[in-house]
């Protein structure tokens, strides 16, 4: 992964006595052509942790470019544009801490006027020694910083920045700040001692939970000693019946949490062989009979020191749970009804996923256009998005609310199928979004207070600050816009306290669309 990235600013309200001023040309050293167009275009680039200068950042204005100076100042002289793009670059800086914001800033003229204020952010550093339990540096290890996000249905990991460690065992992997698990992958055959290293993880795997992962901010570095379990690998001989024979995709957890992808390989009749250091594991196998079922198996184990065979897998089906699409009675039929696979519609595993991500079930299709969840026994979440002008009103399993309840997914469950009731009596959203009282481009979220299939929805406001939400369930809402992409899990209880004086509360009633205008949070109060 390069050591930085392509870097995007931030741009600042401005107080409105700044605007008047930039409008007549007072004071600032801009003047605007009959035009409406600045013919100087300044600013300067600042440190977002120290407020310090950052010189030589790269500053690009559409397609011209400058290097800012020892203060940290730019200027484009002789500006022609209307409309601008404005993008800066610095290697060790990012441009947000937020995960997957490209963070492009479209300015007006009118903003372009008025001298710009652009924040980077400083690197952060994940550093390091891999070691074997007698102390050996490992090298050639690969080491993951997994950062925890939400990306509008479901809290996952995902690498971030990777490293691997030198002939010291040392790694370093700059990334921006965030919170992260640092995790090493499994290695059968380690080059320095010959034997297998054990997947292995800070915090430990089972510390789903975000709040226990290590949290770095920008600018800081946080130093780790890694120590994975090394030892020689034996092999287990796995027997299964005549009718499961055919490809299987094997992984064994270890009692550490940690996963191990295996390779099969043919032995003597039945049997399949595979590797695995010494230690106790779960095994489980999947083997797909078609595209419309699968079978799975599930066994413990305890390797010894030494090879073992007799290990037996009893595969059973995986439950295929149907899916109905309903179209409530009362919704505009002049609107065709889309079909299932157009809501997006995911069980979203209660298991995380110890690889990164999570472990989801989509949605499979049958020939005949019918649908249905694969889905291994267990506890999962229903979600959806909203599709045109129809979005999911309830979805049903049995006695069981989805919208309110988790999927209980029991061995040999089947036949019984989630109703999912959609309707397109809806209404909408507008308003005016401002930044420090001038009107700007924001990122707005509408978070349900009542039960929905969609934990938020979210939109931009455009450079005069204007939104607007079509086709919203009727119901309650919160309300907030940030300055920059802020992607959390907004039904968690307290996400939005430390921007109670932003939000706001908003009734959503069938055909109406209210006005709500709000203050969004600037970048600078959203700590990285």
């Amino acid at each position: 992964m390069p050591a930085f990235l392509t870097l995007v600013c931030i741009l600042l309200g401005r107080q409105a006595t700044c605007d008047a001023q930039t409008a007549s040309g007072a004071g600032l050293g801009t003047s605007i052509a009959s035009s409406g167009v600045p013919d100087l275009v300044t600013g300067r680039v600042i440190n977002a942790v120290t407020d310090q200068p950052v010189r030589r950042a790269l500053v690009r204005l559409n397609s011209r470019a400058v290097l800012t100076d020892s203060e940290g100042k730019f200027r484009f002289e002789q500006n022609a544009e209307i409309n601008g793009n404005i993008l800066v670059s610095k290697p060790g800086f990012y441009a947000s801490p937020e995960y997957g914001d490209a963070g492009n800033l479209y300015l007006q003229s009118s903003q372009l006027a008025i001298p710009l204020e652009l924040r980077l952010y400083p690197e952060a550093l994940l550093t390091g020694v891999v070691l074997a339990p007698d102390g050996t540096p490992l090298s050639g290890i690969s080491v993951s910083a997994m950062r925890s996000i939400y990306d509008d249905s479901a809290r996952r990991w995902m690498p971030v920045g990777q490293g691997q460690t030198d002939s010291h065992g040392s790694f370093r992997i700059p990334v921006p700040a965030g919170q992260y698990r640092l995790q090493t992958r499994y290695v059968l055959r380690d080059r320095t001692t010959g034997e297998a290293v054990l997947p292995f993880a800070v915090p430990s795997v089972g510390s789903g939970d975000a709040s226990q992962s290590i949290r770095i901010h920008s600018g800081e570095e946080e130093n780790f000693e890694l120590r994975p379990t090394v030892s020689p690998t034996h092999t287990v001989g796995i027997s299964h019946s005549e009718s499961d024979r055919g490809f299987m995709r094997i992984s064994a957890r270890a009692s550490n949490g940690g996963t191990l992808q295996v390779n099969s390989t043919a032995g003597n009749g039945d049997e399949t062989k595979i590797q695995l250091p010494q230690g106790t594991y779960t095994l489980t196998a999947r083997l797909m009979a078609n595209a419309d079922a699968a079978e799975m198996a599930e066994t413990t184990i305890t390797v010894p020191d030494h090879d073992i065979s007799g290990v037996v897998l009893r595969f059973s089906p995986v439950p295929s749970i149907p899916l109905e699409l309903v179209v409530d009675g009362s919704s505009n039929t002049d609107s065709t009804a889309p079909g299932l696979s157009q809501f997006g519609l995911v069980l979203n595993s209660e298991q995380a996923d110890s690889d990164g991500g999570y472990a989801g079930v989509g949605l499979s299709s049958k020939t005949n256009q019918t649908f249905f969840f694969l889905a291994p026994p267990g506890n999962y979440r229903l979600v959806g998005r909203n599709t045109g002008a129809w979005y999911i009103e309830s979805a049903s399993y049995g006695d069981s609310d989805l919208l309110t309840q988790n999927l209980v997914v029991a061995p040999g469950a089947s036949g019984i199928p989630i109703r999912i009731t959609v309707s397109s009596e809806t209404g909408s959203l507008q308003g005016t979004v401002k930044l420090n009282g001038n009107p700007a481009a924001a990122w707005v979220y509408l978070i349900p207070s009542g039960p929905s299939a969609q934990a938020n929805y979210s939109t931009r406001s455009n450079s005069n600050g204007s939104y607007n939400f079509a086709h919203l369930p009727p119901g309650s809402y919160q309300a907030i816009a940030f300055e920059r992409q802020h992607a959390v899990d907004y039904r968690t209880p307290g996400s939005l306290s430390p921007f109670d004086n932003h939000a706001s509360s908003v009734t959503i009633n069938v055909g109406d669309k209210p006005t709500l205008n709000l203050d969004a949070v600037p970048a600078a109060e959203v700590t990285p």
